[in-house]
């Protein structure tokens, strides 16, 4: 099956950057991620969430929104912080014998 769909600019800045960094044409990457939720079990009936937690996703994604950029080099910076603060969470799990959060 062959699907269209429109990205908005971050969504294409994103898919861009993810099959670059996974040396992969893009369209693998849609294929990886829809094969990804086909072993993910369907949840039977929808979570709750209460008044506190809507209003934080809310805020998210308001920041997701207002913040977002399809310039290149402000989506490599921001994918390095992203890895240094994982290397970080994971040296200060293993220095107090804890599971790492990312493997």
């Amino acid at each position: 099956m062959t699907l269209t769909i429109e990205l908005t600019p971050q969504e294409e800045a994103w898919l861009n950057a993810q099959a670059a960094q996974q040396s992969l044409p893009p369209a693998d990457i849609v294929k990886r991620l829809i094969d990804a939720q086909l072993s993910v079990p369907v949840p039977q009936e929808a979570p709750t969430i209460d008044a506190e937690s809507a209003a934080a996703l809310a805020l998210l994604n308001f920041y997701l929104e207002t913040e977002a950029t399809d310039d290149p080099e402000e989506i490599r910076k921001a994918e390095q912080e992203l890895e240094e603060f994982k290397r970080n969470m994971n040296a200060n799990r293993a220095a107090t014998g804890e599971r790492l959060v990312y493997p």
